[in-house]
């Protein structure tokens, strides 16, 4: 076929009538998208975030570096960190290159809601990577000119993600001029305000991330952003148009009912139980539909010297016990929430000394986050009965006079656990108050994927599956 056009080709220019047009014309194949409009790629974007960033291979990976499930199909996802970030790092880059044709598109029309959406996406991907690998490649990447490029701090890149933040709110605020998003914004349908709500809420969730490098100023700030995010339990960024097959199902269970390698880990498990009064997480009522039983109990799967668990049945397990919440196509998964801002919030009040608000915002979310418990599957919703004798237990509401760090980050873990591991692995690695089990050690970060450092010499040398356990190589928010 190649030879016939350049016939074509060599014919048309002897003749003196062939024009780059025509030699354009001819080289293009019809049947391929080369300008796509922002309708169509938008909610690729989207679709992308959550199935391969926050929902893929890398956020499983999440579950089991944080404890709070633990891999049982035969090996220590700790002793081969090198491949846990590759689909984060690969998508996430992918992403930010088509945002960034999304926003060019949207500014060259003035569709500003385009813009907008785009720039709050491109900050959800920006601090997933530089959330799990410190420094990554921004200011240069992306760039044709550029093969090699360098590798900006974390610190700076935070600082970068809250400029596109504002500049996104910016746009948002604007008229959505002559083409706006409707049905494929799969989150909003084009909602500018909640779009800017969303905006605000992962600026409070960068700025309580600083918690260890500023105090008071990370929980302002925090508070701040809240004050302006969601006001109610019914306004969420929540991904709930997964449908019930195998092939376009939650990502977790996909991930699950394919090869179910997952087990409940000792962090989710202790977590629980230490709210309670017979040390055991069954005094949790969320435990009972969120994970499966052996022989009657639920039995947690030791982080690092579990053995494998590949006998039937495969998606209860046969000595330990796996994510019920996880076998189910059609489950939402949530990205931002109400409830995590007001652990948040929580957190920033008794860093402040108020620990009357402290309270007030952590008793709302434990509430809040029981009545969520069944949101995988309706059927399971917990009663206002269980829900009730769970927080009448002492340890759950201790009280303002007695609210510490530590029941407001473990309640925050346990809710987190319903397909949000990064954000749990987040706030593990922030502020320690989840113990390591495993012998191995905890994974401080991952290393970066082998595929960027064969292809650019300007990646850091000195992070690989060893350095990543040693505190040296934590990210520089994390606990010292």
């Amino acid at each position: 076929m190649k030879k016939l056009q350049i016939l074509i080709a060599l014919l048309l220019l002897a003749s003196g009538s062939c024009t780059d047009e025509i030699l354009n014309k001819i080289d293009t194949n019809p049947n391929q998208v080369n300008d796509a409009p922002l309708k169509t790629m938008l909610p690729q974007v989207e679709m992308s975030y959550v199935t391969e960033v926050a929902g893929g291979s890398t956020a499983l990976n999440a579950y089991y570096l944080s404890e709070a499930n633990t891999f049982v199909l035969g090996n220590n996802v700790l002793k081969d960190l090198q491949g846990l970030g590759s689909q984060v790092w690969n998508q996430s880059y992918s992403a930010l290159n088509d945002l960034a044709i999304i926003k060019k598109k949207a500014l060259e029309s003035n569709s500003f809601t385009y813009a907008g959406i785009a720039d709050v996406l491109r900050a959800f991907n920006m601090a997933a990577l530089t959330d799990l690998f410190g420094d990554v490649p921004f200011k240069e990447a992306l760039r044709d000119d550029i093969g090699n490029p360098v590798f900006d701090p974390s610190q700076e890149i935070y600082t970068e993600i809250h400029k596109t933040l504002d500049e996104a709110i910016l746009n948002l605020e604007k008229d959505s001029g002559p083409v706006a998003p409707k049905t494929d914004d799969m989150f909003f349908a084009g909602d500018r305000a909640m779009w800017i709500k969303t905006a605000y809420g992962l600026k409070a969730r960068l700025y309580n991330r600083l918690s260890n490098i500023d105090a008071a100023g990370s929980a302002n700030n925090a508070l701040g952003a809240i004050a302006k995010s969601f006001n109610s339990d019914s306004e969420n960024l929540i991904f709930s148009k997964f449908a019930d097959t195998q092939t376009n199902g939650n990502p977790f269970a996909v991930a699950n009912n394919s090869q179910p390698g997952s087990s409940v880990g000792n962090g989710v498990y202790n977590a629980m139980a230490s709210f309670g009064e017979s040390q055991k997480a069954d005094d949790d009522p969320r435990a009972a539909i969120w994970f499966t039983k052996v022989k009657g109990q639920i039995i947690s799967a030791p982080n690092g010297t579990a053995r494998a668990d590949f006998g039937e049945p495969r998606l209860d397990g046969a000595y330990y016990s796996k994510p019920e919440l996880m076998k189910y196509f059609n489950s939402p998964m949530p990205v931002l929430t109400f409830v995590e801002l007001k652990f948040i919030e929580a957190e920033a009040q008794l860093r402040l000394g108020d620990k009357t608000k402290a309270n007030t915002a952590y008793e709302l979310a434990v509430d809040l986050a029981l009545r969520h418990a069944g949101d995988y599957r309706p059927a399971v919703k917990l009663s206002d009965e269980k829900i009730s004798t769970y927080k009448s237990l002492p340890k759950v509401l201790p009280g303002s006079s007695t609210l510490a760090l530590s029941d407001i980050i473990k309640q925050k873990y346990i809710y987190f656990y319903q397909f949000q591991p990064i954000e749990a692995y987040n706030d593990v690695r922030r502020t320690g108050i989840i113990p390591v089990t495993d012998p191995t050690g905890r994974a401080s970060r991952l290393p970066y994927p082998v595929s960027e450092i064969t292809r650019n010499t300007s990646t850091p040398a000195d992070i690989d599956n060893i350095s990543a356990l040693e505190p040296r190589t934590k990210v520089f928010w994390a606990i010292k």
